[in-house]
């Protein structure tokens, strides 16, 4: 053999063991990538199963939390339902119940008409301007979160104000989508709505929600955080002073206000004009609550947040899930 031929030989060799080099190396990525997969499918179906099984806990919780209350006409205020946190192998599980009938529920801006579409509710309108009022939100920017919202769920495709936007804004986006034209599912929606940002979302996340149904918004009184004055104001407007409402909820019996009679003859309530709108609003238990799940299972971050209502039977049923990570 030759040098030339002697060369050609070592180069294929070399091309040869490099291809062979390549595949092997493609092959284990591939199966490292699959062995990750796997695991990461089975972490979430573990913690999924762990989440589920904590919302059972809180569901019992709930239950027998209204049982004794109706026994005892003793109030368990948001500030004594605790948090859960439990340790597991490789992490932990913590679980935490909010109260929504002590929020601005979303959907309220909107109710189902005889035809069956969502059209504007002034009521829901009016009570989340006196919550952005009271947030000291500029009124301009005011119109902007209201009808923007409403154009969002609402189920025509024309805005219903020049603060507004329907289709033709989304579509023109870099990433173009439609609006929903439909009940918000998660506050976390918002940020896919003109003039909502991050800043907003943390300005209003913790007096807002998103109940299962529309046209209404029922406020628990006896529920309301102290440390939350601002949704009294949002239910009776400025008529009611930031100030005033603080007194109210710090008066409040440790059994809760018995009735609206009660609650009505504050002395902070006696100067001032009440709709009947927001009179009827007033409720003194709750029916609906979300729980927050999060799992930490070897670094796999899981969440599961569960609305959880309180029928009539005093059983307590999952209305809706929704999942992700955090």
């Amino acid at each position: 053999m030759n040098k030339k031929e002697g060369g050609a030989a070592l180069v294929l060799v070399l091309l040869v063991v490099a291809i062979v080099t390549v595949l092997g190396i493609t092959s284990v990525d591939r199966i490292h990538y699959s062995i990750k997969e796997s695991s990461d499918i089975s972490f979430k179906q573990q913690s999924l199963w762990y989440a589920l099984g904590l919302e059972s806990k809180a569901s019992s919780f709930i239950q027998e939390m209204n049982r004794e209350r109706n026994l005892s006409s003793m109030m368990i205020s948001d500030e004594e339902i605790p948090t859960i946190l439990v340790e597991i192998e490789g992490g932990q599980i913590e679980g935490s119940i909010k109260d929504l009938t002590t929020c601005f529920n979303l959907n309220g801006l909107v109710y189902v008409s005889g035809d069956n579409q969502l059209i504007v509710n002034q009521a829901g309108i009016d009570r989340f301007r006196n919550l952005l009022r009271v947030l000291r939100v500029e009124d301009l920017r005011q119109d902007k979160l209201i009808y923007s919202l409403v154009d969002w769920i609402d189920s025509n495709d024309f805005t219903e104000d020049v603060s507004g936007a329907e289709d033709d804004f989304y579509t023109r986006l870099e990433s173009p989508y439609q609006s929903a034209n439909q009940s918000i599912f998660h506050v976390n929606e918002l940020i896919n709505i003109k003039n909502y940002d991050a800043e907003t979302l943390d300005l209003l996340l913790p007096y807002i929600c998103a109940l299962p149904q529309t046209g209404s918004n029922f406020i628990n009184v006896n529920a309301i955080k102290k440390s939350q004055p601002e949704i009294l104001v949002m239910l009776f407007g400025e008529s009611l002073s930031l100030v005033s409402a603080a007194n109210i909820l710090s008066d409040r019996p440790l059994s809760g206000f018995a009735d609206r009679e009660e609650f009505l003859s504050h002395p902070e309530l006696s100067n001032i004009s009440l709709s009947n709108s927001a009179i009827n609003s007033i409720k003194f238990n709750s029916d609906f609550y979300q729980l927050t799940v999060k799992v930490k299972n070897f670094e796999y971050p899981f969440v599961l947040n569960s609305y959880l209502q309180v029928l009539d039977s005093g059983r307590v049923r999952v209305v809706k899930r929704s999942q992700g990570v955090f």
